[in-house]
């Protein structure tokens, strides 16, 4: 790990005991059980650069984001995730007090958002975190539920139970973890928008290739291709093709998995700075999962391609439905017929 990122966790134990601090010296106080501001991971600041992974299990899924030497990445697919993110959640957990001892009965869970997700998959689930260090031991255990306004101070509280154990508490302070799990990463590459995009072009998966063309720069995308007889473009739906690029943005990521077969479709996209990417359907094609590739015909977007390259090469992305599917469109699905 690079002195930067050590240098930005460390601070995470000077944060965590200044927020422990503000919230209970701020807030009015109120009886609560023996452990009324007693620090919930009290070795946590300390420990914060010995994290090295945090587990998020919730209804939907389980998740890991894992530090390494290189960054903060999600463990199963190796896609870099927002570093701030983890030190925020790293910090939060390391300033949260306990302030009072709530229900122990499992039925009532629901009330608190602490439901297991196994068995209740609506919003009222919990989402239990783990955060362990490099030897896999765990650092903190716990489960975060609803936020609770009434606590006071400017943090608040939240709806929490500890690991295996079945009472749950009202804590001081809350922690922010990102949901869905794509909230870690920077999901647009770039936007590829009007003044950029200069063409399209739809080949493979035996249909037809479609061309689309911007004539100038702040011009629509138009159909390029031959309209059949009895025919006109549909605008709207040349200007969906655009949509796809700007943003380009996807909302699962994988290590490859799929076989790319040559007569998958493709989405071809060019801009007027000489920036070309390829999008190509991987496996069943409504499953909606892509390879991307990029590169650059001049100078400026050889060197746009080259930074693009490592967010982009090398994994499998499922991109938006409602994007994706125009990937499979005929020619008559962007056209309409003329009226008599």
């Amino acid at each position: 790990m690079n002195s930067k990122q050590v240098g930005a966790l460390g601070v995470i134990a000077v944060v965590a005991i200044a927020l422990t601090s503000y919230t209970y010296t701020t807030s009015p106080q109120r009886f609560a059980g023996d452990r009324r501001g007693v620090a919930v991971f009290p070795e946590l600041a300390a420990k914060a650069n010995d994290i090295a992974t945090i587990t998020i299990r919730d209804k939907d899924r389980t998740f890991t984001v894992e530090r390494t030497d290189k960054g903060f990445f999600d463990k199963d697919s190796k896609y870099a995730v927002k570093p701030e993110l983890f030190r925020d959640l790293v910090g939060n957990a390391a300033a949260l007090s306990f302030e009072e001892a709530k229900t122990a009965d499992e039925k009532r869970y629901v009330d608190l958002g602490l439901a297991d997700p196994e068995k209740d998959k609506s919003d009222k689930a919990g989402r239990e975190i783990v955060i362990r260090d490099g030897k896999n031991n765990v650092l903190a255990s716990f489960w975060v539920g609803n936020r609770e306004a009434s606590v006071g101070g400017a943090r608040a509280g939240q709806y929490m139970r500890f690991g295996n154990d079945k009472q749950t508490w009202l804590v001081r302070g809350t922690t922010n973890v990102p949901a869905p799990h794509t909230a870690w990463f920077e999901i647009n590459f770039f936007n590829m928008n009007k003044e950029a995009l200069e063409s399209v072009e739809l080949s493979g998966g035996e249909l037809p290739d479609i061309k689309f063309a911007s004539a100038k720069k702040g011009e629509d995308l138009k159909l390029a291709s031959e309209v059949p007889e009895g025919r006109k473009e549909d605008t709207n739906k040349s200007l969906r093709v655009a949509f796809m690029v700007d943003p380009l943005s996807f909302e699962e990521v994988r290590q490859p998995k799929e076989e790319l077969k040559p007569t998958g479709r493709k989405l071809v996209a060019k801009d007027r700075d000489g920036l070309v990417v390829t999008v190509q359907s991987v496996g069943k094609f409504e499953d909606g999962w892509v390879r991307l590739t990029v590169e650059g015909t001049t100078d400026d977007s050889k060197k746009r391609a080259e930074d693009l390259k490592p967010k982009m090469e090398g994994f499998e992305f499922k991109l938006i439905p409602r994007y994706f599917e125009i990937m499979g469109w005929k020619l008559e699905d962007f056209t309409e017929a003329v009226k008599s």
